[in-house]
């Protein structure tokens, strides 16, 4: 299993070069013994592909084509991210509340806007998502960049929220997991997740927003006849009694 998952992963880079030298689309479909294959030749023999990337015809941006090396002050320039990326960062930070700075700067560390990237331990794409964080967060092509960074920025709130607006920890948490961070009750002591809060702080250079966390309210009403206000509906015994109140920002 190993040596086909090296496989697999080897022609997922392969693919991803040509589709960066060569503009080529990129398609996935899985044979009837279960292996996921990639491929840049779409019909054939071939039945179900299903397009993984579709890549602009034309030429690229120039700030596209060449992926900026960090500076020494680690500051992030807004012209060093690629065009093609700013407007989806900018709209999912919007939806959920997130400065886009901050997103830049995860997205870069995380991938160096590569919208390919694999890592060691099966993360994908720009914002490096695990196949459990982007099956929880409804993300079905994670090569997307639409939806990579939908999914990102959408657990990206989710951690704010649950650590209170602290940013560290939930940079850490997006790194090492939300069960390493309660175990140490901080960031933990592993050098890849303190290397990775410093390098965003040091890239991240918002406009001062607070992470303020988001909470909503639900309003119920218990056997007794008492009124409950509640941030979690799952701790009532009855659920059915819960309607969403509003939330706070």
């Amino acid at each position: 299993m190993k040596s086909i998952a090296r496989h697999i992963l080897a022609l997922v880079a392969f693919l991803a070069s040509l589709a960066v030298n060569a503009q080529a689309d990129i398609y996935q479909f899985v044979d009837d013994s279960g292996v996921v294959h990639f491929t840049n030749v779409p019909g054939g023999r071939v039945k179900n592909t299903a397009k993984v990337h579709a890549e602009a015809r034309g030429a690229m941006s120039s700030s596209a084509a060449a992926r900026p090396a960090p500076t020494s002050t680690g500051s992030q320039r807004r012209s060093d991210i690629p065009v093609s990326y700013v407007s989806i960062i900018n709209s999912a930070s919007e939806r959920y509340g997130v400065d886009p700075s901050l997103v830049h700067a995860i997205v870069k560390v995380e991938s160096d806007f590569n919208p390919f990237a694999i890592s060691r331990k099966g993360a994908m794409g720009l914002m490096q998502l695990m196949p459990e964080t982007a099956s929880t967060m409804n993300v079905r092509n994670t090569f997307s960049p639409h939806e990579n960074i939908e999914g990102g920025v959408k657990y990206l709130r989710y951690l704010l929220d649950r650590y209170e607006g602290n940013l560290s920890l939930s940079l850490a948490a997006y790194n090492s997991g939300e069960t390493s961070v309660k175990k140490w009750g901080t960031i933990p002591p592993y050098k890849e997740t303190q290397d990775y809060v410093k390098k965003i702080m040091q890239i991240y250079n918002g406009t001062g927003k607070t992470f303020a966390p988001r909470y909503t309210i639900y309003v119920g009403t218990n056997a007794d006849g008492t009124i409950l206000l509640t941030d979690n509906p799952s701790n009532h015994p009855d659920k059915k009694l819960h309607h969403k109140m509003g939330q706070s920002l």
